[in-house]
């Protein structure tokens, strides 16, 4: 066992593999357009889904996915549907229009739960978060950006019933993939000592 101890000094000093390198320097981006990920290259994206970690084996998340023509005919099912005929709703028409119709691939995401006596529901919500996460990661390392939001307002539920998840699922958002309209800039990093430390 190697016992010698970890130091920000001897990380600093160590060449970053390829991979790592690409990965610490991932960030979100906000708008975007073409190019999108092509057929394979998504489906890598969406095998690295399945390689999060995941209690009992029980894939809690659920993932529907828009391109092309499709997001105007969700955006249409959308805005006709009677949660957003509401005043609420209506002040939002242009939110749910740049959110489902901006990027040219757009991923409605859920969690489903399933009663496990080893897996509880906050192990399955955490399950779905990584999942994203690699999704994130592995369209980063294709040279795509993402950008995972919120369905703000009445939009989960509208999309919930539009696109037929079920009854049980809770909606988590939106995950946008394309390339970035312009040149995103790198966000300051909080360091390492602000969230973790040595317990002794």
């Amino acid at each position: 066992m190697n016992s010698t101890p970890i130091t920000a000094a001897a990380a600093h000093h160590t060449e970053l593999p390829t991979g790592l390198k690409a990965l610490l320097e991932r960030r979100s981006a906000w708008p975007l357009g073409l190019p999108a990920p092509n057929a394979a290259q998504f489906e890598r994206i969406l095998e690295a889904a399945a390689c999060a970690p995941d209690h009992a084996g029980l894939t809690p998340w659920r993932i529907q996915y828009v391109q092309g023509a499709g997001r105007q005919a969700l955006l249409a099912r959308v805005l006709a549907h009677p949660l957003a005929q509401t005043e609420e709703a209506r002040d939002m028409h242009g939110k749910y229009t740049a959110k489902l119709t901006t990027a040219p691939l757009v991923l409605v995401l859920a969690l489903s739960v399933k009663h496990h006596p080893k897996a509880p529901e906050f192990e399955q919500m955490l399950s779905c978060g990584a999942a994203v996460m690699n999704m994130l990661n592995a369209a980063h390392l294709q040279g795509f950006h993402g950008f995972w939001s919120s369905t703000p307002g009445a939009l989960g539920d509208i999309l919930k019933d539009v696109m037929g998840f079920g009854a049980g699922d809770q909606m988590l958002g939106l995950l946008n993939l394309g390339t970035p309209a312009h040149t995103p800039t790198t966000p300051p990093r909080v360091q390492p000592a602000v969230f973790a430390k040595e317990w002794c």
